[in-house]
């Protein structure tokens, strides 16, 4: 009797083991889809700027949420290098510092990690480019090239360029590397330039250099001809065959 006794007890122990053992096991089961429901990754969105004008764009807003967002933590990174001290604010977002860069390509990476290791990661790319400043042309006027001896000659035109107070605009009657006046003009690039009496041939160069950002440059070349006075030399010719 007492055997069978001990065996109903053992029988009852057993069973009341198993019973705990499969409620832990089923507790931890629905706590762990619990935790997976109610505890996900990170979300990141930012802004795209893609491509725009250098000074246009000065920075870029990055908006991380969370369910625990003060224990985020943060990676991001500039052409594949880390940036320092990249925290969220109280709403979620990082502001990344662009208005220092200079024109080029740029790739922007983040990483957010929550205290669960789980991370999620967001990039975008952007070029900054300087913008179009057209060309530097001189625009001559038309004017005689073919002085008589003694008279002036004349040279006007225009300056043309997106930004005419950048230009640096010179010239010269001799080698304007090695000498050179700069040419007077207004604020809208015309000039005008008179050389008094020749009495020789003049070779004039003017060179232009324009450009805030994108540098150009234009350069010309006019040739003065100066006639002698054929006339008064044949006069005083027959003049003297006629004394003869």
């Amino acid at each position: 009797m007492e055997g069978r006794v001990m065996d109903k007890e053992q029988v009852r122990s057993l069973t009341l083991a198993f019973l705990m053992i499969g409620s832990v096991m089923l507790g931890l089961f629905f706590l762990g889809v619990e935790t997976d429901v109610s505890d996900k990754p990170p979300t990141i969105a930012g802004e795209e700027p893609g491509s725009f004008l250098i000074g246009e764009v000065t920075s870029i807003t990055i908006s991380v949420n969370d369910e625990s967002i003060e224990e985020l933590e943060l990676e991001v990174s500039l052409n594949e290098e880390r940036i320092s001290d990249t925290y969220v604010d109280g709403n979620g977002e990082y502001l990344a510092d662009i208005s220092e860069l200079s024109t080029g390509e740029y790739t922007l990476f983040v990483v957010a990690r929550d205290y669960l290791n789980q991370e999620t990661t967001w990039e975008t790319e952007f070029t900054i480019s300087y913008p179009d400043e057209g060309v530097t042309e001189i625009i001559l006027d038309d004017f005689e090239t073919t002085i008589e001896h003694g008279s002036d000659a004349i040279l006007t035109g225009n300056l043309t360029h997106s930004s005419i107070e950048s230009c640096d605009f010179v010239w010269s009657d001799s080698d304007i590397e090695q000498e050179q006046l700069n040419v007077p003009m207004d604020d809208d690039g015309l000039f005008s330039m008179v050389f008094s009496e020749l009495n020789e041939n003049l070779t004039i160069t003017m060179e232009a250099n324009c450009g805030e950002y994108i540098f150009s440059t234009d350069k010309v070349i006019i040739n003065y001809i100066v006639e002698k006075q054929q006339i008064d030399d044949e006069n005083s010719t027959n003049e003297d065959n006629n004394t003869v």
